[in-house]
C-alpha cells in the first residue's frame, strides 16, 4: 500500500533482532501503528501504517 509520501515510496528502518522478536499492532482508524520489541516491551516504531517487518538483505 502506498505511503502518504507517494505511490511507490516506502520507508525502511533497520531492526537488529529476528523477525519473530517484533509485534506489529495496527492502529484503529486515524491511530498510529506500533512495532514493539517483545523481549523488552520497547516501542521501536509508532507512526503511519501499514507496517510490515521483513527480513533484510545483509550489507557488505
Amino acid at each position: 500500500m502506498p505511503t502518504w509520501l507517494g505511490r511507490d515510496v516506502t520507508q525502511d528502518h533497520h531492526l537488529p533482532h529476528a523477525l519473530g522478536d517484533y509485534k506489529v499492532s495496527p492502529g484503529a482508524a486515524g491511530e498510529r501503528w506500533t512495532v514493539t520489541l517483545l523481549k523488552t516491551g520497547e516501542t521501536v516504531y509508532s507512526g503511519l501504517g501499514p507496517v510490515e517487518v521483513l527480513r533484510g538483505q545483509p550489507t557488505t
